[in-house]
């Protein structure tokens, strides 16, 4: 297992700065995911760790070792980086079999025959792809053309993985199968793992911890869940979750030691923090509880949409200028344009500077 980290790294690409003043440590044996929206610098962050771009400025240390320093003038070519590289196309070589893509790292590290016939039977068959050595990639369909890479890429037994969005090409059914052979792939080696992805639900799936970076700069950086339930920022909150988190406009009012978010149509009374003045207020549909009937305490809505999911039913609600959004996992029938009334988890609720964006009080 290598640790991973890096101090003050910065990218640019003529005058676009992709990865600005970056400090990220990765422990060893963890699933970190870069997770963030496209352009937001988190392949290049992964091609930097595998020595594909060469940072402007800054350091980056693999295990305590320095793999690249601006100020010493350090910078240790791929081979010699200790890791496995899987890329979102597989980059498989067409001209060569299964056998051959995969033993091509073994047999460039001179590695002796019979051990290789091994470690690629042993790698095929533990990827349930074995027997398929002499078929080539065109021969294959996406899935086993994924296991092949990620094959080629455990063949070495490297202490770092890799994985640049390895699923995105996969269809929706089978990515859900691989995330789980992945997870499964991670635990049983004991590498530590960097995976590039926009897909959240992998990220909150798959990582033991996750990254989530901005216009080049990092944003949070925690476990799946505290990413999940009480984001950094209003950027993280709003990227984070399907359906999206739902944010009000609001001014925390303080009365008898009790706090009041007023939101303009309604009030949430009784809210545990002590912000006052113009907040945001973050609540997740799933914490926002829907009664068909007049409730005390409740506020009422008029249901604007109404969309059967399967498992779950995913209601737009209206008051005023307000529109919410709630998650129901109860078998119930809900029409459009009738009256709903809404109670709110207030031990559920995030604030947000209104300014800033910034994380003031949390559940």
């Amino acid at each position: 297992m290598f640790s991973i980290e890096l101090k003050h790294v910065t990218k640019k690409f003529g005058k676009v700065v992709a990865v600005d003043d970056l400090n990220l440590v990765i422990a060893p044996g963890s699933f970190l995911t870069l997770l963030g929206p496209s352009g937001c610098g988190k392949t290049t962050v992964l091609r930097m760790i595998a020595g594909l771009e060469e940072p402007d400025a800054g350091e980056i240390l693999i295990d305590g070792r320095p793999v690249f320093s601006s100020e010493q003038a350090i910078f240790v070519p791929p081979p010699q980086r200790n890791l496995g590289l899987v890329f979102q196309s597989y980059a498989l070589w067409p001209h060569l079999t299964v056998f051959q893509n995969v033993a091509f790292g073994l047999q460039m590290a001179k590695r002796p025959k019979p051990e290789i016939q091994e470690r690629v039977g042993a790698i095929l068959k533990d990827l349930q792809i074995g027997g398929m050595e002499q078929r080539y990639p065109q021969e294959m369909s996406g899935g086993q053309q994924q296991r092949v890479a990620l094959a080629r890429m455990l063949a070495p037994k490297p202490g770092i993985f890799l994985l640049d969005e390895p699923l995105s090409n996969l269809d929706a059914r089978l990515r859900v199968d691989m995330r789980s052979e992945l997870k499964r792939l991670h635990r049983d080696t004991r590498a530590t793992a960097v995976y590039v992805t926009h897909d959240q639900l992998e990220a909150l799936t798959m990582s033991t911890h996750i990254a989530v970076m901005r216009e080049g700069r990092l944003q949070q950086l925690a476990s799946p869940s505290q990413v999940y339930r009480t984001p950094a920022n209003l950027f993280v909150a709003d990227f984070i979750g399907t359906p999206k988190i739902n944010l009000i406009d609001a001014e925390a009012v303080t009365e008898n030691g009790v706090v009041t978010l007023k939101c303009g149509a309604f009030e949430i009374p009784n809210a545990p923090t002590s912000a006052s003045g113009k907040v945001v207020v973050a609540i997740r549909p799933e914490d926002i509880r829907l009664a068909l009937e007049k409730t005390p305490g409740a506020v009422e809505f008029t249901t604007y949409s109404v969309l059967p999911a399967g498992s779950e039913i995913i209601i737009n609600a209206r008051r005023g200028e307000t529109t919410l959004v709630i998650k129901e996992t109860r078998d119930i029938e809900i029409e459009m344009d009738r009256a709903v009334w809404l109670t709110f988890d207030t031990k559920k609720i995030n604030l947000y500077d209104k300014t800033t964006g910034d994380l003031i009080a949390s559940r």
